[in-house]
């Protein structure tokens, strides 16, 4: 990407329990953000990506890195206050069975992502 832009992005997937595992994160590259995701997701002992899945972009905002990094941090603090799911590791949320309707991201304006 040029002019060094990132992006800010919520994700999600369904583990091989059922549960909805979202995820809010920041790259430079979103195709190559995804599959490194896959890869990962695949080989992951908690929350593991079914084989033939892939980890889906829900929306994305390009930004200047820094503040990738520092709406990334505010979004997950508010996502724990709101309890959007149990926090795990990776700036991932286990839903549980049942996926958010919505999920909100603010940066200058607020924005309601639609799941």
């Amino acid at each position: 990407m040029n002019n060094n832009k990132e992006f800010l992005y919520v994700g999600h997937y369904i583990d091989t329990k059922g549960n909805y595992i979202l995820k809010i994160g920041t790259t430079n590259d979103l195709q190559r953000r995804r599959n490194e995701h896959t890869t990962n997701y695949r080989k992951s002992k908690n929350y593991q990506l079914p084989k033939g899945e892939r980890f889906c972009y829900d929306w994305y905002h390009p930004l200047s890195k820094y503040n990738t990094l520092r709406f990334e941090d505010r979004t997950r603090d508010a996502w724990i206050a709101a309890n959007v799911g149990e926090y795990v590791p990776n700036d991932r949320f286990n839903c549980g069975k049942t996926k958010p309707e919505t999920v909100i991201v603010t940066i200058k304006k607020t924005y309601e992502i639609s799941l």
